[in-house]
């Protein structure tokens, strides 16, 4: 049986990858940009390049079980990513097929929120848990649920996807799906430096670190670097966020 499998997870903004053990344990690991390419096609390139070399130094592919890849709007049963909003890469592609034909190995594909999920079942917090639900907060807000200790997936692997639930009708507008009042368009990191914006704007005479960014800087990161200094906006941010994804929950 080989040693290690590769695991892959494709995020909004970063794709994150390395090599793993059959104890979950990472034994390699590095990211690339994901939205840096047009094409699907030239990210796996790209990706390939990284990768290869890490597999050579796990001992070659004859070490290697397999891929495991999470994906946002990922379809375990298809092994395509379909219309993903928080991608370049529009309409379906079949991620799967293309990373066998590229790799030469079995390839996985899942809901990367459904990836989660399971690794925190097999590895994480909740090991000893057989009903629950992992909520992952990046570029967008996914989430997976384990009921009697199997993931739900649905009849076409689009079960639980929170990020899209419209929370607040008529609210804030969601750019990837055109949606207004999402919960991902506030509880995301994109959602977050929106809200940073707003109050920003709001509150023209109120002092914040925040200010010392421009627009372009801005980010998720920026709120949470300023309210670890106690910044009294980037604090506001975050109890508006985290009351939002309370009364979701």
């Amino acid at each position: 049986m080989s040693k290690y499998v590769i695991g892959i997870d494709v995020g909004g903004t970063t794709t994150k990858f390395g090599v793993v053990d059959k104890n979950g344990h990472i034994m390699e690991q590095d990211r690339i940009p994901t939205n840096k390419h047009e094409a699907a096609e030239e990210f796996i390139e790209d990706l390939y390049a990284k990768v290869m070399p890490m597999i050579e130094r796990a001992g070659g592919i004859q070490n290697i079980e397999g891929i495991g890849m999470g994906a946002p709007n990922a379809n375990f049963y298809t092994g395509n990513i379909e219309y993903a909003p928080n991608l370049k890469w529009k309409g379906i592609i079949p991620m799967a097929d293309l990373m066998v034909k590229k790799f030469g190995l079995v390839t996985k594909l899942t809901n990367d929120a459904n990836a989660a999920a399971v690794g925190e079942m097999m590895y994480g917090c909740a090991k000893d848990m057989n009903d629950f639900i992992t909520i992952t907060l990046g570029t967008g807000v996914g989430s997976g649920i384990v009921v009697n200790g199997k993931i739900v997936l649905g009849h076409d692997g689009f079960a639980g996807e929170l990020g899209h639930t419209i929370i607040r009708p008529g609210g804030r507008l969601h750019k990837g799906t055109n949606m207004k009042g999402s919960l991902e368009a506030y509880a995301s990191a994109t959602g977050v430096r929106e809200t940073a914006i707003e109050l920003l704007t709001e509150y023209p005479e109120k002092e914040s670190l925040l200010r010392d960014y421009s627009i372009n800087d801005l980010t998720s990161e920026s709120v949470y670097d300023c309210a670890m200094k106690g910044d009294t906006i980037a604090n506001e941010i975050f109890e508006f966020t985290g009351q939002i994804l309370g009364i979701t929950g």
